[in-house]
């Protein structure tokens, strides 16, 4: 047993709840579980096994809204992010204790929150996505977290709010899934911690159904505003944690 029963059973409950916070919103259970997580296991434990729990609570969040797939976002993202997460690979062992990538994933925050009306916003045509593919590629490899990346990129209205969840859950799983051979490749053993996903994703299975059924009670209009205040959340988290 890698953790005694009392912490195991707080990454259980977070991992349910953080699982119903992103089906329903969207936004900041994956920054959530990972702060939990930094608690009880080093950085360079976290990101591997939070990619496989997140790996499976998007592609459960996917599975039940594939419909609202749009091939227009989800084939430029995923030529993006295949160069970016090779680059990543290369140089995650020097960048992965260092700061950067947390400052430039809560200066898009900033920009998408509280961007003057003369400047572009970051609403991008959808062939233009490749570049988010490229960026979130890269970010979501060393960063780990990958909420935040794509979360600015989505504040944007011409989407309804199950195409914003469908498409953002499908990228963000392409993504984590990534990780995986890429911490194999850099030697990362995940046997240790098989059954400790293998729990934390049973309960994700229950967050998602749950936060499923909140998405749907959810007005677009009240989704927004949601999805805007979680990912304010999220930034002036990051923006603690960076100064302390």
């Amino acid at each position: 047993m890698l953790l005694a029963w009392s912490s195991l059973s707080i990454l259980i409950i977070f991992s349910f709840f953080t699982s119903a916070l992103s089906a329903a919103t969207g936004m900041g259970g994956g920054v959530l579980l990972f702060t939990v997580m930094t608690l009880y296991f080093p950085i360079q434990v976290i990101i591997p096994i939070h990619g496989i729990i997140q790996f499976f609570n998007n592609f459960l969040t996917l599975s039940f809204l594939k419909s609202y797939l749009k091939k227009s976002l989800m084939l430029p993202f995923l030529w993006g992010a295949i160069p970016g997460i090779f680059f990543a690979s290369i140089v995650i062992s020097s960048l992965i204790k260092t700061q950067a990538p947390q400052i430039i994933i809560l200066s898009l925050i900033i920009y998408s929150l509280f961007r003057p009306k003369r400047l572009p916003d970051l609403e991008l045509q959808h062939k233009n996505f490749f570049w988010v593919g490229l960026i979130t590629g890269f970010l979501g490899i060393i960063a780990g977290a990958i909420d935040p990346v794509l979360a600015p990129f989505f504040v944007r209205k011409d989407l309804s709010k199950e195409e914003v969840i469908a498409n953002k859950a499908a990228m963000q799983a392409i993504v984590h899934f990534a990780k995986i051979p890429v911490f194999l490749y850099l030697g990362f053993d995940y046997l240790p911690y098989v059954s400790f996903c293998l729990i934390t994703n049973l309960a994700c299975f229950f967050g998602t159904k749950f936060g499923i059924i909140l998405l749907k009670k959810m007005s677009d209009h009240i989704f927004l505003k949601v999805f805007k205040v979680a990912l304010l959340a999220t930034g002036l988290r990051m923006a603690w944690k960076l100064v302390y």
